[in-house]
């Protein structure tokens, strides 16, 4: 019994120490949480404010409950009424940050949809460091959203196409926004507005997305902003390549953007989500004045496509 139970000792011993070497080897292995590396897996740089998390989901709120005093006292721009629908602000460079100039207050519709890391304060926007940690995350984001998109669509793109068209959905968000979607001013948040629209409701977002045609009556978008869409960035970006994806697929297939050249159907598929009028990077209005802004809103998106600004903000 003695040596029985001796050897039951030595077995015990020799299995904490296993268990001791064990840990000490998960400690060190890859991908580990570190509290010296960002939500992004990188180092942060010396006085850099990291990216925003970009695989952690938005929190359900933005902290205290929205602000209840006037914003109007504020002196940021001025407001103006727009079908008893949303407050639309004219906002002073001072205040944006020379990021745009004008927005729709969604502090009280939009609280616990918001995404705070991608809403900077014109203080934030003017530190270089914070602003190309911005560029970088809507980068990834972009890239994350896409190919979400790509996959549940059954991965019908694959090799040079798909590249081509993951680079076209990021030239589509420059285009409409400059990459840009939110605002935000003490405890107040904004959402960006084209400001020169041909929807009387407006165009919103990173990616423009249309809440009426030309008359408020002419609803295009009503489940989506039902929804609240707009309040996220995120969501944004879904929904506005999600309706860019589909156009490109219908225009890959014409014969009027059997060109040889891709940019063909990038342009058409870029036409109708723009203009609304053709699926051809061809297919132009014979009012001059739409016709104008066809041909501009197209050379743009090419333009963007070929110089990929953006790296240069990273």
């Amino acid at each position: 019994m003695r040596r029985a139970s001796r050897s039951q000792t030595v077995f015990a011993i020799c299995i904490i120490f296993a268990a001791i070497i064990a840990c000490s080897k998960m400690s060190s292995v890859p991908g580990q949480e570190n509290p010296n590396r960002n939500a992004a897996g990188e180092p942060p740089s010396n006085g850099q404010t990291p990216p925003p998390a970009l695989d952690t989901p938005p929190p359900t709120t933005q902290g205290p409950p929205p602000s209840s005093s006037d914003l109007e006292k504020e002196n940021i721009g001025t407001k103006a009424r727009v079908q008893d629908v949303f407050d639309q602000w004219t906002i002073n460079a001072v205040v944006s940050g020379g990021r745009g100039r004008t927005y729709a207050d969604v502090t009280t519709e939009c609280w616990g949809k918001i995404e705070p890391g991608f809403a900077l304060t014109a203080q934030q926007w003017r530190n270089p460091q914070t602003q190309s940690a911005y560029y970088r995350s809507v980068d990834q984001l972009i890239d994350k959203v896409g190919n979400q998109l790509l996959g549940d669509r059954g991965n019908a793109l694959s090799g040079d196409e798909r590249t081509v068209v993951l680079r076209a959905l990021k030239a589509l968000a420059w285009q409409e926004s400059l990459w840009q979607h939110y605002l935000r001013h003490k405890d107040w948040f904004f959402v960006v507005l084209s400001g020169g629209s041909y929807n009387a409701l407006d165009d919103w977002g990173i990616t423009q997305v249309a809440r009426s045609g030309f008359t408020p009556n002419d609803l295009l978008n009503p489940r989506y902003f039902a929804s609240l869409g707009h309040c996220s960035i995120s969501t944004s970006l879904s929904y506005g390549y999600t309706e860019y994806y589909d156009n490109y697929m219908e225009a890959r297939r014409l014969t009027c953007n059997d060109t040889g050249d891709p940019m063909s159907k990038i342009l058409g598929a870029y036409n109708k989500y723009s203009s609304g009028f053709s699926l051809c990077h061809d297919g132009l209005s014979t009012d001059p004045a739409y016709r104008d802004y066809q041909v501009r809103a197209m050379d743009g998106l090419k333009t963007h496509y070929q110089s990929m600004p953006w790296q240069k903000k990273m």
